[in-house]
């Protein structure tokens, strides 16, 4: 038996050694990590392809999302980002012996709404435990979580893929959701290098959060990155978590490995506390080739923990997983099973569902919708409005002023009214330019009374400070179209006198194509012409067609 365990050992080792000898070469020769090819079919199936066949990388994602209370999980005291260090920590969260916990109702309710929203069945009872670990930053020397029974099992998250690297059309994305449960935070741990000493801060110590764990359904770095995007939205929206990534109030762990297609799961790695959209993305990507280049030059993907450097834009080892840490789970003795109800009865020592649902607001999957089926706009358009609550809530505003065109109406919005707002700083709302200004500008452009050029003009001139109706700027400027027959009709003419071969050619072709070529060279020439501006150019194109035809 010894012989056995010391053969394995020793194997184990030779092949860490083989495998670290590969990582220092990866780690020399990043460039050739970027040369992964992704591969998407039309029914959105992602591969990687390299010189040796195809590979599938299979991400799953967990999720801490801080909830959004004035106080903590278990103890009265307050939960302030960027508070003086050690100054929001009770005697419970320093775990001075005789406190005992009590569970902050907001917390509870904050991740019931959560759950709902996700489509996630609800435990009516659930049950608070014990995961013992030592670090400085958790005086207690356990954490308390929900292992056993968690608030809320199973549920759907869907998401748009927008990205132009996977697919030309956005499209839609899900992930299963195995689990929610509510659990403590832990403090932070100041490194001072040049002291050669770390310092705690337990200000976060004891803070609420929920873990959201989903299943191994992506396949891509940036279905990872818009899922966590999603799900911002989503927190933000029921207002149960702030989501601010650079605060730490949202942190993502992602589970990676590769395997080829059809194969079993391969081994997974651990990257750690990922604190931007694009560091998911930019991490999940790296640790996809690296494992990839690793196994095919012969080497094994360690079940280790990783972080990611920004910087070197690259994960690192941690700590390894190979030896199964016991965390020593037991039920939580100071806490009574969390009891939930669903009816339209007070209680007082449970939590009723019914009230919690009521407060439920439209979410941003139902906001997309909203955009696509009741005006028209295109998936992209949808996702990037639900992306900015401002611009969004500014053409909503816009809308009741009956546009023609929502979807000429959403550009303006993401052009004129995002830059300006950008400039100066101030709501979309609170710029100068109103959203019935906007859409009285749009509809005449519609109503082909005014040039794109002439709008913008208006537009300009409303931002600089110009308080005149729309039509009266319009015509102080001469702006209008000029839609006279006549007057077209004569440069028409012009034109066709000036471009008496190119005339010539189109009339003599009898291709359609070849000579519907020829025409949009027509109208090329015709573009340079300053008068362009300042004539409906629909009208043109259809008496330039027939006074064409006519000179044949």
């Amino acid at each position: 038996m010894f012989t056995l365990n010391f053969n394995q050992k020793l194997f184990r080792l030779d092949q860490r050694l083989f495998s670290s000898q590969i990582a220092s070469k990866l780690a020399q020769n990043v460039e050739e990590v970027a040369q992964l090819k992704t591969l998407v079919d039309k029914n959105k199936q992602i591969l990687r392809q390299t010189s040796t066949g195809l590979w599938e990388s299979v991400i799953g994602l967990e999720v801490h999302a801080q909830i959004n209370a004035k106080s903590k999980l278990f103890s009265s005291a307050p939960h302030e980002f960027n508070s003086p260090v050690n100054s929001n920590v009770s005697y419970f969260d320093a775990s001075i012996p005789g406190t005992l916990p009590v569970l902050n109702r907001r917390c509870v309710e904050a991740g019931i709404l959560t759950s709902l929203a996700l489509g996630s069945r609800l435990n009516m009872t659930s049950f608070f435990d014990r995961k013992h670990y030592f670090y400085s930053d958790l005086p207690a020397g356990y954490q308390i979580t929900q292992q056993r029974t968690p608030l809320a099992v199973g549920g759907t998250l869907c998401f748009p893929v927008l990205d132009s690297g996977l697919s030309r059309d956005a499209y839609q994305g899900s992930s299963s959701i195995v689990q929610l449960q509510l659990e403590q935070d832990s403090g932070k741990s100041l490194h001072d290098e040049e002291g050669g000493r770390s310092l705690v801060d337990l200000n976060r110590c004891g803070a609420g959060l929920m873990e959201i764990v989903f299943g191994p359904d992506l396949r891509h770095g940036e279905e990872a990155a818009a899922l966590v995007k999603e799900l911002v939205l989503v927190l933000e929206k029921l207002d149960t978590c702030k989501a601010r990534m650079e605060r730490g109030e949202l942190r993502v762990d992602a589970n990676i490995s590769v395997r080829r297609p059809g194969e079993e799961l391969g081994v997974r790695t651990e990257v750690k506390n990922l604190n931007s959209i694009r560091s998911v993305a930019r991490a999940i990507e790296y640790e996809v080739a690296r494992q990839v280049m690793m196994l095919e030059q012969g080497g094994v993907v360690e079940n280790e923990t990783r972080s990611f450097d920004l910087g070197m834009k690259k994960t690192l080892p941690m700590r390894d997983k190979e030896a199964k840490q016991d965390y020593r789970f037991m039920p939580e003795p100071n806490l009574p099973p969390l009891r939930l109800v669903d009816d339209n009865t007070d209680h007082t020592d449970m939590i009723n569902i019914s009230p919690i649902r009521s407060t439920m607001p439209e979410l941003p999957a139902q906001t997309r919708s909203r955009l696509s089926d009741q005006f028209g706009l295109s998936l992209v358009t949808a996702a990037q409005l639900v992306e900015w609550p401002d611009l969004l809530d500014y053409f909503f505003h816009c809308v009741t002023f009956s546009p023609n065109s929502y979807k000429e109406l959403a550009d303006l919005v993401f052009t004129v009214v995002q830059e300006n707002s950008n400039q100066t700083g101030l709501p979309a709302l609170e710029i100068k330019l109103k959203p019935e200004v906007l859409v009285k500008a749009s509809n005449m452009r519609q109503a082909r009374e005014i040039s794109y050029t002439g709008m913008q003009e208006v537009l300009g001139m409303v931002l600089r400070g110009d308080t005149r109706e729309v039509i009266e700027i319009v015509k102080d400027r001469d702006l209008f179209l000029i839609r006279d027959r006549s007057y077209i009709e004569n440069f028409v003419r012009e034109i066709i006198e000036l471009k008496s071969d190119m005339v010539e050619k189109h009339n003599k072709e009898t291709n359609k194509k070849k000579q519907g070529k020829i025409f949009q060279a027509l109208m090329r020439e015709v573009n340079k012409d300053p008068r362009v501006e300042k004539v409906d150019m629909a009208a043109f194109s259809q008496i330039f067609k027939k006074m064409l035809e006519d000179s044949s």
